[in-house]
């Protein structure tokens, strides 16, 4: 009769092998799975897309002079006249604008504005305006939302690391991480999903949602 030997490295060996396949296999639990490591994480885009087709914008149209005009889709801050920063507009005629204000003379500075619906062509820094229609007459309808992917599971830091990052994105106008759990509410002034894919594979498929204003 043979005898079988089996010795206590063997045992040994068997259970790290068992243990460091299991550990391969896990995943983190979170509709988004893990995020991705600093280390292989891409770097960020530096330009804001171009749109490929006609896209439109809401917003504060301001001009000040020897700047021109300006389509602020961001915040605006409350003053008289109002201050904000925004992407140059080419083609704009205030003549064919509607209602608008202007600053009254003898206040220093001439400003004009007025809040408008814009369309036009987008390069990535200009838009070439091919209408426009006062924002009092204008029927906003929301565009259909996909249905949200739920955010991965991280820690504090990774979260404050999520919010560091996307500052990096071109075109960023606000940020805003919703609760303890995220995910990263981004607004940009453009994005044909270039931006959204970046931060999939940076973060995490779900930790930002990224929100073009011109769409």
């Amino acid at each position: 009769m043979s005898v079988i030997r089996v010795t206590i490295a063997t045992v040994v060996t068997g259970l790290v092998a068992v243990t460091l396949a299991a550990c391969g296999s896990a995943t983190t639990p979170g509709g988004g799975g893990a995020a991705p490591s600093s280390s292989s994480a891409p770097a960020p885009p530096t330009t804001v897309p171009p749109a490929t087709g006609p896209v439109t914008g809401v917003g504060t149209v301001i001009e000040v002079p020897e700047k021109g005009p300006e389509l602020c889709l961001g915040p605006v801050r409350e003053s008289f006249p109002p201050q904000c920063e925004g992407v140059p507009l080419a083609r704009w005629d205030w003549a064919k604008a509607g209602i608008q204000e202007e600053s009254p003379a003898g206040t220093g500075t001439a400003v004009r504005w007025g809040t408008y619906a814009v369309t036009g062509t987008f390069d990535g820094l200009t838009m070439t305006v091919t209408t426009s229609v006062s924002l009092a007459l204008y029927d906003t309808v929301a565009p259909p939302s996909p249905r949200p992917m739920a955010p991965p599971e991280l820690t504090a830091d990774e979260w404050a690391d999520v919010e560091t990052g996307v500052r990096l994105l071109p075109g960023l106008l606000t940020s805003l991480r919703e609760g303890d759990t995220g995910p990263v509410l981004v607004d940009v002034v453009h994005d044909d999903g270039t931006l959204q894919d970046w931060a999939d594979a940076a973060f995490g498929v779900g930790a930002v949602r990224v929100t073009s204003m011109l769409r």
